[in-house]
């Protein structure tokens, strides 16, 4: 399976974009995927580390002028380019074929990209957790405590799947060997 990861990060952006799409990237290589992540060549990418941490990597240009002219959706700014021409550079970025899953994570890009991309990718899967803007997707993720499925209902076609909670959380393997030892340490004090 072929899975592309289409994320940034950046100074004004930040990190947590790329750093969720490594847990599920690193238990989709674990089961045998091949995972490449397109990324924007802002100041603060994460080329190095994502490269470091055994994926593909590939940086997309950034272009300023585009940055400053985009306007929807209300973080279009952080994408560096505008939406049609960032679609067109990742189907170029990912060089041969259809791929399996498109993992969207990324306030910038919406459904008009997801639609605009759906030549090169089987499935979209998204991950937002700000339900502020419809999605053309297989799947969504939204893990924030607190939000149910009527938060997300209009924003994604009839059908999709979603993921919604915090129970979804996508968190590296420390987290979890963390909370484990919290609980045993809770055993052992009662």
């Amino acid at each position: 399976m072929r899975v592309a990861f289409r994320t940034d990060a950046s100074f004004q952006a930040g990190i947590g974009h790329v750093m969720r799409c490594f847990s599920l990237a690193d238990a989709l290589r674990e089961g045998g995927a091949e995972c490449v992540f397109v990324c924007r060549e802002h100041t603060g990418h994460l080329q190095n580390l994502i490269v470091g941490r055994g994926f593909q990597a590939v940086l997309v240009p950034y272009r300023a002028a585009d940055a400053a002219q985009a306007s929807s959706p209300a973080h279009a700014y952080w994408l560096g380019s505008d939406w049609a021409t960032d679609a067109a550079e990742t189907s170029l970025a990912l060089g041969y074929g259809v791929v399996d899953w498109i993992v969207v994570d990324h306030y910038a890009l919406d459904s008009q990209w997801e639609r605009a991309a759906r030549a090169w990718y089987r499935r979209v899967m998204v991950i937002d957790d700000f339900a502020d803007r419809p999605h053309h997707c297989d799947l969504l993720l939204d893990q924030n405590p607190g939000r149910s499925a009527l938060d997300n209902n209009s924003l994604v076609p009839a059908g999709a799947s979603m993921l919604i909670g915090s129970e979804f959380a996508l968190l590296g393997p420390q987290f979890g060997a963390a909370r484990c030892a919290s609980l045993a340490r809770r055993v052992l004090a009662s």
